[in-house]
């Protein structure tokens, strides 16, 4: 199955600036241009070192590439995929809601269960995911994937965490997030990013505390200290703390309200990407000079400095 969605060049969202830095980044005259529509919830995505993207689409159970603009379906079903990276292998590894694990697809297109449980418990829908040079993959756990959100039945771990797995074990890096989602690592590494969410209430309303972490971490992987890096301005845009990468220089490119928010290492926010629809996550292309975005139905492109 395959199609090219030969969709017409053009701008379908703006550039807010707070600081002319953003400009530094984001070319003043940047244009956001769909490169695919009609999906039914797109996430997840992952440039590949072959030269193509991979995204999720969660509730149709597939996988896409996306080669230019020629659009296939990689891998289905897909487990529910959610956040994608890709190791030193080339293998694709996938945070899947519907197996409530964390896989490997390797080039072969077998598949391997890396994590599905911590102490015996059943995780909750594994969401997105941070490789390590080392090897150690972080990832968030919220019950997005669960049907009843908090209040599923079939929830066995009694908090949203966010962990790591290193040599084969699964192991606990925080348990008191409310709802930890997008995952990064600062280029040198000494520096783990989390989103979260704060909800209020059982039945998973969205609450407005809107905030990033950060923690320090050790050369063994571990968490040696947190602190809260960053806090969305007071808005009613939509939009919220989902997906996020770090470029090579540090800042930080995360879903926000309103758009796709750019925030420097020190934490200072530069400005966004304004967006017609909430995004879910983001992905550098090659060399990062592009930047590719998942927002509902659509992926979309912009390119940058």
């Amino acid at each position: 199955m395959s199609c090219n969605q030969n969709t017409p060049v053009e701008s379908i969202g703006r550039l807010h600036a707070e600081s002319e830095s953003f400009y530094d980044i984001v070319p003043e005259d940047a244009i956001l241009e769909k490169m695919g529509v009609d999906f039914q919830f797109t996430e997840g995505p992952v440039w590949h070192d072959k030269g193509y993207l991979l995204f999720s689409d969660i509730p149709a159970n597939r996988i896409y590439k996306m080669d230019g603009r020629n659009i296939e379906v990689f891998r289905e079903p897909s487990g529910n995929s959610n956040g994608l990276r890709v190791d030193r292998e080339g293998a694709v590894i996938a945070c899947e809601h519907g197996t409530r694990s964390v896989a490997r697809y390797a080039q072969d297109g077998s598949k391997e269960t890396i994590a599905d449980n911590y102490k015996g418990a059943r995780l909750n829908s594994p969401n997105d995911l941070c490789i390590a040079s080392s090897g150690i993959i972080y990832f968030t756990d919220p019950p997005y994937g669960l049907k009843e959100r908090n209040n599923d039945p079939a929830k066995e771990i009694p908090f949203s965490g966010v962990y790591m797995i290193r040599d084969g074990s699964v192991l606990l890096v925080d348990s008191t997030l409310s709802w930890p989602n997008g995952i990064a690592l600062s280029p040198d590494e000494d520096y783990l990013y989390v989103a979260n969410f704060e909800r209020e209430g059982g039945s998973g309303e969205m609450g407005r505390q809107v905030f990033w972490v950060r923690y320090s971490l050790d050369e063994r992987g571990n968490v040696t200290g947190r602190t809260t890096f960053f806090e969305a301005p007071d808005t009613d845009l939509p939009g919220g703390p989902d997906g996020m990468k770090v470029d090579k220089k540090g800042n930080l490119f995360v879903t926000g309200p309103g758009g796709i928010l750019v925030i420097n290492e020190a934490g200072t926010y530069l400005g966004r990407i304004e967006l017609p629809v909430p995004a879910t996550n983001l992905a550098f292309g090659q060399n990062e000079k592009e930047l590719y975005i998942t927002a509902r139905s659509m992926v979309m492109k912009i390119n940058l400095k």
